[in-house]
């Protein structure tokens, strides 16, 4: 059965000796890696976010649109970005995520993650990935399974919505198939997320020299 399994290396703490004693070393999660315990989309926008030191709206779209290509550059996409960047930014559950300094996106809370790291495939969706390896490990497997595995062993789902929207997705991209009322076959794996440059993705904003 398909179980991401955690890295020892990863979840051994590291300290270093100070003045003041003990401090544990920041774990480094690597660029083909990320944990269970939070929306992967949450953890990459947090991750570039981070890497760079400030950015913007649209820096961050063009991050996940060409670079990781996790998601399809097409209004729906977007839209769904913006929310994500919403939501960390002032969001009743993410808000604090991201903070705002001279109107440039920085890090300011510290991002909750799991200690099991999982693979990162550049050019897929996550959820896609993850719950297509489980079914086609498994060849066949059930709705509650699927529901299980996104909600309470990779808890990258919140609710049961975000579940059924990737079940029905993967469903009309034929990549699985019913074979029972609420059981699913392997079919095949979904294409690799390409990148067109789309008509009406934001252009990153350029500071005027003053």
């Amino acid at each position: 059965m398909y179980a991401p399994e955690p890295d020892p290396e990863y979840n051994k703490p590291q300290y270093v000796v100070t003045s003041e004693g003990e401090v544990e070393i920041p774990r480094i999660i690597p660029e083909d890696k990320l944990t269970v315990g939070e929306n992967p989309f949450v953890q990459l926008i947090y991750r570039y976010a981070k890497r760079v030191g400030n950015t913007t709206e649209e820096d961050i779209i063009r991050h996940m649109v060409k670079e990781k290509r996790v998601i399809r550059p097409d209004k729906y996409g977007i839209k769904r970005l913006k929310g994500y960047i919403h939501e960390m930014h002032k969001g009743k559950t993410l808000g604090g995520l991201l903070i705002m300094q001279e109107d440039r996106y920085v890090v300011g809370l510290k991002i909750g993650l799991g200690k099991h790291l999982v693979d990162f495939v550049t050019g897929y969706d996550p959820f896609e990935y993850h719950m297509m390896r489980y079914v086609e490990n498994k060849g066949v497997t059930s709705r509650d399974e699927l529901h299980r595995l996104m909600l309470d062993r990779m808890k990258w789902a919140r609710t049961g919505r975000t579940v059924e929207y990737y079940i029905e997705r993967l469903l009309k991209q034929k990549c699985i198939k019913f074979v029972g009322k609420n059981w699913f076959e392997f079919k095949v794996f979904p294409e690799m997320i390409g990148y067109h440059e789309p008509d009406k993705l934001p252009e990153p904003k350029i500071d005027k020299a003053e």
